[in-house]
């Protein structure tokens, strides 16, 4: 067990993302996709971000495991932008590479859960959009973001 800990955690380092912060028992890391940078959130506690993203904005509808968090204005940011959440499973194939896979509906998701997978962990993706333009692109940007998700995770 100590074996793969460590070898996933080297595919991870060695992997696209750049490793951030955790936070209760999270990782957060950059996406490129769409050519910008976005958010993923891995662990068991992702579940978190969303539920403080509906508290930030109540007026947004809460069905299935997709939703679009619209007018968010992030500290720094010149425009307001949307985020487009996923909520799924993260996990590593046996070359290394990763995968995400969004709840469709609660069938679904009690199937992907009941398989328990050990290389696979509950995660959310947060797309950064205006329009349908990734907009994040520089370093900056992507703290800026991640500090904006903190705090409202911090104040739910």
């Amino acid at each position: 067990m100590k074996k793969i800990l460590i070898l996933l955690s080297l595919i991870i380092l060695s992997s696209s993302h750049a490793v951030s912060q955790d936070d209760d028992g999270c990782q957060m890391t950059a996406l490129i996709a769409g050519g910008g940078k976005n958010i993923q959130i891995v662990g068991a506690e992702s579940s978190l971000f969303i539920e403080s993203l509906f508290a930030e904005f109540p007026d947004t509808k809460r069905k299935g495991y997709k939703w679009k968090f619209k007018n968010v204005v992030v500290p720094g940011l010149d425009k307001p932008v949307t985020f487009q959440v996923h909520q799924g499973l993260s996990g590593r194939n046996e070359n290394g590479t990763g995968y995400f896979n969004t709840f469709m509906d609660d069938k679904y998701k009690k199937m992907r859960l009941a398989q328990n997978i050990e290389t696979e962990n509950p995660a959310v993706i947060i797309y950064v959009k205006r329009g349908r333009n990734h907009v994040i692109k520089t370093d900056e940007e992507d703290k800026l973001v991640r500090e904006y998700l903190l705090s409202i995770a911090s104040n739910s």
